[in-house]
């Protein structure tokens, strides 16, 4: 479990690291881009898809870090006033749905890139199946995370109980 485990930390550090270098090469991108616009009068074809492709990988890879570590915004007001039983009832719940539609968009992504293989994004040429690539790895991402949260195997996280401040209040 240890090696599989550092395995899929290894893999979302290596996602936030691209996620980062993603948000600097959009905000570049789009900088030049309407300096190229309102200055010189002219656009970048491709600057849109590839800041599209840019945000889906950035929001996808994100997603999964958030689930690692419950970091989602969520209203507790109910919560809060529930006894600690249901409270531990619910976080289960929440990381067996998070863990399903980790698999759903494991599945399904997969199925959009082979469906969209074939497409070609008309500024890039490149295949549409890039714009989705992010999907299924961030699903594996998801439901594995979430897996580790239901069953309390999480490093330094229990499953059941109140999570640390800004643990529960956000997951």
């Amino acid at each position: 479990m240890k090696y599989v485990d550092c395995f899929f930390n290894k893999l979302l550090d290596i996602c936030m690291l691209l996620a980062k270098i993603m948000l600097v090469a959009m905000t570049v991108i789009i900088c030049i881009h309407v300096f190229y616009r309102y200055a010189l009068n002219r656009g970048i074809r491709w600057s849109e898809e590839i800041t599209m492709m840019l945000m889906v990988y950035m929001g996808f890879f994100s997603i999964a870090y958030g689930v690692k570590h419950r970091l989602h915004l969520s209203v507790t007001i109910l919560y809060d006033s529930m006894p600690e039983a249901v409270q531990k009832a619910v976080l289960k719940f929440t990381d067996a749905v998070l863990m399903v539609m980790g698999i759903v968009l494991l599945y399904f992504g997969i199925s959009l890139i082979k469906s969209t293989m074939n497409n070609i994004m008309i500024a890039t040429h490149l295949p549409s199946a890039m714009l989705y690539g992010g999907v299924p790895v961030s699903g594996v991402l998801i439901a594995y995370f979430s897996f580790l949260n239901l069953t309390g195997l999480a490093p330094g996280r229990k499953a059941e109980g109140k999570a640390s401040k800004g643990g529960t209040e956000n997951g």
